[in-house]
């Protein structure tokens, strides 16, 4: 193989390896067949610059892309030498070169500048072989255009810049231990990667319905122009643009003009801060944009180009810091969180513990302020009277911003969109920036920058609300969502722990308003455990006389008889009453318990039973019936004793006026009998019948006389008397009047005072007791024992009298009789001064009757003691007298007595009449009848002072003796008058004392009578 082939085949693998192009067949030509065919289709279609020089340097030939490259034309070559392919080397070293090739002959690569011949230089990648042919020598260079690569390689430099930035970001942020680290290294790497703009961060917050740009870290280049952007950048939610392609869609948004861009950017925006371009990178981790990377640049300033290029530098150094952010926010959320449930947790069981309202709101107000950094806070409570919420608590730092009164002024919930929503919802609500929402809030009055509201609510219902903030100078506060969650764990656990003290103060009042009650009631009150006393009230402690440490722990049984009154013993009742009571079923009856001292009590028991944890109790409520069953009893026999009297008065009432009208009748009867016999002739036969007819009217006048005794009214000669005297005389009468079977046994007492009494009404109360008494025993042996004595009567003693309820209390002699007999039933002692009741066959009835209205007559008292099969005792108790007894009246002789004068007779009887007529005519008076007072009145009218004395009946038709006497009184001062009655004198008279009444004359009476008293009328 030749040399020149040898070359050829060098020259076509060097020149293959830098073109692809195929080879096609060379052209014919100097260089011989094989070289020239293949350089000729090198030359032609070839991507690369050929070129064949002389040994001169001249270029000879070019092919298409060589002229390209160097901006000539076939015509320029002539002119064109070595010089223009190595512009980069000085002319010598130009040359140098080129010899050096032509000599050497090999190719040596380099990289050099071609000159164009527009004057630009041009970096060519070449090669140059020396050649040889035909004895000519000649230089073969080619080469490729570099421009491109060398832009490519620039590319790759600022690539690699861009990706060791971005690495050595990455690795600084993997070491960042905060947030603030984060954001530094963040604006940083931006800046050196980019170092025209102003870098900031941001993170968007939502306030109210619209968001807020807060700069969280920036370049302190842009501290001049920060309010105006970061007061720029709070774009609305509803606004498109920028904020909705960062904010909303997480994307990187670019304005290059600002200004040309109103839809991207505010127009006041760029206005204002004369902002030219803004990027914003956002900071997306997991779809959770966790902040923003601007830059911005500004009118005032040479531009800043920011290349496309850098942008996916940017939002990868954007995520690595999200990613950043998260790690460390986790670990921050992790540690904050860990460290609010130690908080929470403290709290919580501190709050736990507080025992009333004021001491859970104050720990409150500290645990709050531990888990959120709000300076202020104060507590509400809602109002439904002024439909308001009421502030009742705060902490002192408020009232810096208003008045205690201006604190607790009511605001009201319907219609505030925030109290609506925290009192109503029930939703705990943080408003980061209040001016946000100045319709929320009269900023005005309370200058609010931060806000928090927590619900106390506890199933379904809330008791109060924890509001948290800042005002005015203190500045908007930031408020994590994990201290925001543990503040409402927290008054959540507060609305519990609120519930449970409010439930135990209504507890705590609910039992002191029942301790009070149980121990102020004046019913005794026992709680029972089983059979023990559990607890007893002080009425409990009274009534059985017993302490609180004596009766806690004893058994009830203890403080009962064996028995009650019914005989069932009382362990046995005890237990039926409380089986009674754990059933449910009534539980109310009496008990008798055994009190101290032997005392026993009647009481009512109200039983009933109270479940208490496991085990149940027995409260008993108990009613000291004993001293009611006592008044009961004396209720009891006052009544009976109001019923006898009222019986015996009646009765009386009617035997009083049956013996007026039969006085009346007894006095035509004896009155004519006694004139009869004043003018017959003592032996005249006829005068033994009239003396059997007067006989007969004083058996029948006695009769009326204890008709009247019983009624009360009967004539009483009331003289002072000694009582044992009076029984002394009668002691032979007494017993001549017994059976021999029965023993007369005296207790007399001598020197007792004196009683004002009617001897013979005194005697018949003897007799007729002593009677009664003998009657009693019968035909058996017995004994009646009859004493005397001075007893002190008190006014509870004269109520349990049969007779004498009325009594005064005071100092009383008694005549007691009492017999072995065979005793008396109640029934019986009901009735037995009934008129006319008797159990003997033989008896008459008026014997006891009798001895009531003496009794009653003489002011005094009587009481029976009875019982079936063990004798009677009767005590008439008669009032004592202070005055000594007097000396006994002589008794007086008639004396023949002849009168004068006119005499009128006023009744309403005419038999009564008729014989006084004629007792007084028989002795010399002119008399005159009247038969009922108002005649007698018109009579003393008529005939003036002629008349000298009126025997004046008491009881009378049309006009009584009383209303009479006052007229007959009024016509003549000095009249002379005797009443005539036949009611006791004590009775009659009563009505006329101190009126100038002459005399009394008990009805019935015989003429001796009327004329001894007419007599001692008229001759004083």
């Amino acid at each position: 193989m030749s040399a020149d082939t040898v070359q050829t085949a060098s020259l076509l693998r060097s020149v293959s390896a830098l073109d692809a192009s195929p080879i096609p067949p060379p052209p014919a030509g100097r260089l011989g067949s094989l070289a020239e065919r293949a350089l000729r289709g090198l030359f032609q279609r070839a991507s690369m610059a050929f070129l064949i020089l002389d040994r001169e340097g001249r270029i000879l030939h070019a092919n298409p892309r060589a002229l390209l490259m160097l901006g000539a034309g076939e015509d320029d070559l002539p002119r064109l030498g070595f010089e223009q392919l190595r512009h980069d080397l000085p002319p010598a070293q130009a040359r140098a070169w080129f010899e050096g090739i032509s000599r050497a002959g090999t190719d040596r690569p380099d990289v050099a500048s071609w000159l164009r011949l527009d004057g630009e230089a041009l970096p060519v990648r070449l090669t140059a072989l020396g050649l040889g042919a035909e004895g000519d020598e000649h230089v073969f260079v080619w080469g490729r255009d570099q421009s491109e690569e060398q832009l490519a390689n620039g590319r790759l430099a600022e690539s690699a810049g861009l990706q060791r930035h971005l690495a050595e970001g990455i690795y600084a942020l993997s070491l960042a231990r905060s947030q603030e680290e984060v954001h530094r290294v963040l604006l940083a790497r931006a800046a050196a990667i980019l170092t025209g703009p102003h870098w900031f961060l941001g993170r968007y917050e939502l306030a109210g319905d619209r968001r807020r740009l807060q700069v969280v870290a920036s370049a302190p280049s842009l501290a001049s122009r920060m309010g105006a952007l970061v007061e720029g950048l709070a774009f609305p939610l509803q606004d498109t643009g920028f904020a909705r392609e960062v904010y909303e869609h997480r994307r990187m948004c670019f304005v290059e003009d600002a200004a040309a861009s109103p839809s991207m950017i505010q127009p006041d925006l760029v206005e204002t801060s004369g902002l030219r371009s803004l990027l914003g990178v956002p900071l997306v981790f997991e779809g959770r944009l966790t902040g923003v990377l601007f830059a911005a640049t500004f009118q005032d300033e040479s531009p800043t180009p920011l290349r496309e290029s850098l942008f996916p530098v940017l939002q990868s150094l954007a995520r690595i810091a999200a990613l950043a952010l998260e790690r460390l926010g986790g670990e921050d959320r992790l540690e904050e969180a860990a460290s609010l449930s130690r908080e929470l947790a403290q709290g919580v069981r501190e709050l736990s513990e507080a025992g009333d309202e004021d001491t859970l709101i104050a720990g409150l107000f500290r645990w709050a302020a531990r888990l959120a950094p709000l300076p202020e806070w104060w507590f509400n409570r809602y109002d439904a009277a002024v439909d308001g919420s009421v502030t009742t608590h705060w902490t002192p730092g408020l009232d810096a911003f208003g008045s205690p009164e201006e604190i607790r002024e009511p605001v009201r919930v319907a219609g505030n969109a925030f109290l609506e929503e925290i009192h109503l919802r029930q939703r705990a609500v943080f408003i980061p920036h209040c001016e946000d929402v100045p319709e929320l809030f009269d900023l005005a009055t309370w200058p609010f920058r931060s806000v928090v509201g927590l619900p106390l609510a506890h199933e379904g219902s809330v008791v109060g609300i924890l509001h948290g903030g800042a005002f005015g100078p203190q500045g908007p506060v930031a408020l994590s969502q994990e201290r925001f969650e543990a503040l409402k764990s927290l008054t959540e656990a507060a609305g519990l722990v609120m519930k449970r003290v409010h439930a135990r103060q209504a507890l705590e009042a609910q039992e002191a308003r029942f301790r009070m009650l149980f121990e102020q009631t004046p019913d005794p009150i026992v709680l029972l455990s089983g059979a023990a006393i559990a607890d007893a009230n002080p009425a409990a402690w009274r009534l059985f006389g017993l302490g609180a440490d004596e009766l806690l722990g004893r058994p009830i049984l203890d403080l009962c008889p064996e028995h009650q009154p019914d005989g069932s013993p009382s362990s046995d009742l005890g237990r039926c009453h409380m089986e009674a009571a754990r059933r449910g079923t009534s539980g109310q009856f009496e008990w008798t318990f055994l009190c101290e001292g032997g005392r026993e009590a009647i009481c009512q028991v109200n039983l009933t039973r109270l479940d208490y944890g496991d085990r149940p109790i027995f409260h008993a409520i108990v009613r000291d019936l004993t001293a009611q069953k006592r008044a009961e009893s004396e209720r009891a026999a006052l009544e009976r004793q109001l019923f006898q009297a009222q019986k015996m008065e009646s009765l009386g009432v009617l035997a009083g006026g049956i013996a007026h009208d039969f006085n009346n009748l007894l006095m035509g009867v004896l009155g004519h009998a006694g004139l009869a016999l004043e003018q017959l002739n003592p032996l005249h036969p006829v005068r033994r019948n009239l003396e059997a007819i007067q006989k007969a009217g004083h058996r029948a006048a006695d009769l009326t006389r204890q008709m009247l005794a019983y009624s009360g009214r009967g004539q009483f000669v009331v003289r002072h008397l000694d009582l044992t005297a009076q029984v002394e005389e009668m002691l032979h009468l007494l017993e001549v009047s017994l059976p021999k079977t029965v023993v007369l046994n005296l207790g007399l007492k001598r020197g007792l005072p004196a009683v004002s009494a009617d001897a013979s009404q005194i005697q018949q109360v003897i007799m007729n007791l002593v009677i009664n008494a003998a009657e009693a025993i019968g035909e058996v042996s017995g004994a009646i024992t009859l004493a005397t004595g001075v007893q002190r009567l008190e006014e509870t003693a004269i109520r349990t009298m049969l007779v004498g309820q009325d009594a005064a209390p005071g100092t009383y002699v008694y005549l007691e009789v009492t017999d072995t007999g065979c005793g008396m039933d109640a029934d019986t002692m009901a009735r037995i001064f009934e008129p006319f009741f008797t159990t003997k066959f033989t008896g008459r009835g008026l014997g006891l009757s009798a001895i009531m209205g003496i009794v009653r007559g003489h002011k005094g008292a009587l009481r029976v003691y009875s019982e079936v099969g063990r004798g009677t005792t009767f005590k008439v108790l008669f009032p004592a007298q202070e005055e000594a007894l007097a000396p006994a009246a002589q008794a007086s002789r008639e004396a023949p007595w002849q009168g004068s004068g006119l005499i009128l007779v006023v009744d309403d009887d005419e038999t009564v009449r008729a014989v006084a007529r004629q007792a007084l005519e028989l002795r010399g008076f002119q008399v005159i009848e009247a038969p009922d007072g108002r005649a007698a009145v018109d009579l003393v009218q008529e005939q003036g002072a002629t008349v000298g004395l009126v025997l004046l009946d008491m009881t009378m038709p049309h006009m009584g003796g009383e209303e009479a006497y006052r007229e007959m009184r009024r016509l003549q001062p000095d009249l002379r008058v005797i009443l005539s009655s036949g009611y006791s004198e004590a009775e009659a008279m009563s009505r006329f004392l101190g009126k100038g009444l002459k005399g009394f004359l008990q009805k019935p009476y015989g003429p001796k009578d009327l004329l001894a008293k007419v007599q001692a009328v008229l001759e004083p």
